[in-house]
């Protein structure tokens, strides 16, 4: 009876074996965008020459050359190059790139002007009329407007990117207007997505402070903001390309 009293109580059971963790693939660096063109030991002339063509911009030609070099940075950045910002050395493959994407911007910009000449030019000409009633039926159509543009115009934004992203990516005009094949890549990207629309506001807000800078700054943290979205879009699409 005493030996059973005494027998050593049975060892406590092993611990469960919990299974390894998932392995994540690449996530969205929301960092980076903001920091990578200083990476580049020529970032300073870089950036000077991208906001000469940024002030060139005010008379419309610059936009091509910035948006062609914007292109090749966002494809470096899908690529994974580790210093994404491209000499200005091939300004003639800028300029031509450019002009497509230019294109792109009006064919979206279109239904806007439309709108605008349609019913928003109507609207304020009855509202500057002396007359009660005219004045009254221009207010109403201005406030119909407004609750159409509002949506209209962030839908735009939102999708615009991702249109502008696949003509960059393929090369190719007709890319950015394929919208389903567009709209998937949003659904299945959506997190970084919206990740990347963010940076871009953020992007647009820090280029404002070049104001500070007696104005003349404002070409030099306009363009740079530019080359944060870049980044940020890129990344979207190079994560978008590991997915299983």
């Amino acid at each position: 009876m005493s030996d059973v009293l005494s027998a050593p109580p049975p060892p406590p059971p092993p611990p469960p074996v919990m299974p390894p963790p998932a392995a994540t693939g690449p996530q969205f660096d929301f960092g980076k965008p903001f920091t990578y063109v200083f990476d580049d030991p020529r970032w300073v002339q870089k950036i000077l020459i991208g906001g000469l063509f940024y002030l060139a911009g005010f008379v419309i030609i610059g936009w091509f050359f910035i948006l062609g070099y914007i292109a090749r940075v966002t494809r470096n950045v899908i690529t994974g190059q580790p210093q994404p910002l491209p000499e200005w050395d091939d300004l003639g493959e800028f300029f031509s790139e450019g002009a497509r994407l230019v294109g792109v911007g009006l064919v979206y910009a279109a239904p806007f002007i439309v709108f605008a000449m349609v019913f928003i030019v109507p609207a304020a000409v009855l509202s500057g009329v002396d007359n009660e009633g005219l004045q009254t039926l221009g207010g109403g159509i201005s406030g119909c407007v407004s609750c159409l543009f509002v949506p209209l115009s962030l839908a735009v934004m939102f999708f615009m990117p991702a249109s502008l992203l696949f003509a960059i990516v393929e090369q190719r005009f007709s890319a950015a207007f394929e919208y389903a094949r567009i709209w998937a890549f949003i659904r299945a990207n959506v997190g970084n997505y919206l990740l990347a629309v963010v940076v871009y506001l953020i992007a647009r807000f820090l280029g404002g402070f070049g104001f500070i800078l007696l104005c003349i700054g404002v070409i030099f943290t306009g363009f740079w903001s530019m080359l944060i979205t870049a980044h940020a879009f890129g990344q979207v699409y190079r994560l978008a390309l590991k997915r299983p």
